[in-house]
């Protein structure tokens, strides 16, 4: 299924994302629908529909919708580097995330706390829910350095 023809709602993210989860307690917490952007130089004008959120296992999982095919994304917040949070139009957020591990990960996407057109009700609640423990893990980046 493509970004084109795929029905986005909240019961198909959460159906998806619950996919990811790997330990019995583990569950998701702010999942969001999201714009996944490329990173680097040559990838930038690239962008993909998908869901993203943490888990309460500190961990980042994510689901990249694009044209031609589709991609999960699962990393330990563990191994994360940087978080930058900034404004985008219309009251949009923007996010791009830097993971360490045996190689480096750039991930950025976007987000609105509204969402015309399609069913996510609780996408406001997430997104600031999302926000707050992204904040929270920049604020403990910042007093690590």
């Amino acid at each position: 299924m493509s970004m084109i023809t795929k029905k986005y709602n909240e019961t198909e993210m959460l159906n998806i994302l619950s996919q990811f989860l790997i330990e019995p307690d583990e569950y998701i917490e702010a999942p969001i629908y999201c714009m996944f952007k490329g990173t680097g130089f040559f990838r930038s004008g690239d962008f993909a529909a998908g869901y993203a959120a943490i888990t309460n296992k500190n961990r980042f999982i994510g689901y990249q919708i694009g044209i031609i095919n589709e991609a999960p994304i699962l990393i330990s917040m563990d191994h994360l580097k940087k978080i930058k949070i900034s404004n985008a139009l219309f009251g949009q957020k923007s996010v791009c995330i830097e993971f360490k591990a045996d190689q480096t990960y750039k991930i950025k996407f976007q987000f609105s706390p509204k969402v015309i057109g399609v069913k996510f009700p609780n996408q406001k609640r997430n997104a600031e829910t999302m926000l707050e423990i992204l904040r929270e893990k920049q604020n403990m980046l910042n007093l690590e350095m």
